[in-house]
């Protein structure tokens, strides 16, 4: 169920035509906790190594919402997270002007509102409920259209094919990702393109939030960090993120390593500012540098599904 079906205590909110929206209508919703219907019933249970990730993002909620809302200037890691996504939009540059856009994993909004300042229409889609209400906080008043939906990346809305389908830090926490990955593709036009993010093989086990036990990880296994009670995720190499992309029926048009400086294996040593160029440069110069060009946080990738 979309906005169209929200409620805020017990009435409808009755925003009128039908979805997307234009943003200027959720100004009234900002600092308002509304409901929306859930459309996969899954996300109300917990405790599967699949809930791992939304069972630690309930409990961050609830002990640290500053660091869950990232995009409140308040926040105090808003300036290293508003640098990470022009990171992300510098890398996706030639599909910055698309029209159509879903959100999987959306969140807060980080990438759905930066979209919607382009100009165009976003579908967001997010198991954290919490999340999604911010990001209709978040994504009030700019100049696209938006619609929001509480499901997961297994139940998308039927809503048509979109020219552009993000998937930023996500499909690494969902176990049966094949099948994750082939229900973006059916959303995507013939000619349209997924930009993807995923954890790097290696890089992860350098960042200062790796978890325990993440040296045992780092050096044995298959990518697969299964730490029970704290958190399930994939990592991943190039070639295996390449293979799984054309897999699926798309066309690799770039993939990049990233996030060496910021989350990464150099967060540490970081200057307190930097400007996005001078974190270009930077990130550039660890992707050439023998030692730590192959402790990438991220992978990031832009894939098209054919004509």
């Amino acid at each position: 169920m979309s906005l169209k079906n929200a409620t805020f205590q017990g009435q409808p909110l009755g925003l009128p035509g039908e979805p997307p929206y234009d943003t200027e209508l959720l100004v009234p919703l900002m600092g308002k906790r509304f409901e929306l219907p859930c459309d996969d019933n899954w996300v109300k249970d917990t405790g599967t190594r699949a809930h791992l990730y939304l069972d630690g993002a309930k409990s961050a909620w609830g002990e640290h919402p500053d660091w869950m809302d990232f995009l409140d200037l308040d926040s105090p890691i808003n300036a290293l997270k508003r640098a990470e996504r022009d990171l992300y939009l510098h890398h996706w540059e030639p599909w910055l002007n698309a029209k159509r856009v879903l959100d999987v994993g959306c969140g807060i909004g980080r990438f759905t509102t930066a979209f919607l300042d382009y100009g165009a229409d976003v579908v967001g889609v997010d198991a954290d409920i919490k999340a999604l209400v911010r990001c209709a906080w978040h994504a009030a008043n700019r100049p696209g259209r938006i619609d929001l939906h509480w499901s997961t990346v297994h139940n998308l809305p039927d809503v048509g094919e979109f020219d552009v389908v993000i998937a930023a830090e996500v499909l690494c926490y969902v176990p049966d990702v094949r099948r994750a990955l082939a229900a973006i593709v059916d959303r995507l036009r013939p000619g349209g393109t997924l930009l993807i993010a995923m954890e790097a093989r290696y890089g992860w086990a350098c960042a200062e939030d790796a978890p325990q036990g993440a040296l045992a990880h780092a050096l044995t296994g298959d990518g697969v960090i299964h730490i029970p009670g704290d958190r399930w995720v994939r990592t991943w190499t190039r070639e295996d993120l390449w293979s799984l992309l054309n897999e699926a029926g798309l066309q690799v048009e770039r993939m990049v390593p990233m996030l060496y400086i910021m989350d990464g294996p150099l967060e540490p040593v970081m200057p307190e500012s930097l400007s996005l160029e001078e974190i270009i440069d930077a990130e550039d110069r660890c992707r050439k540098h023998p030692v730590w060009g192959p402790l990438n946080r991220i992978w990031t990738a832009a894939a098209t599904k054919p004509v």
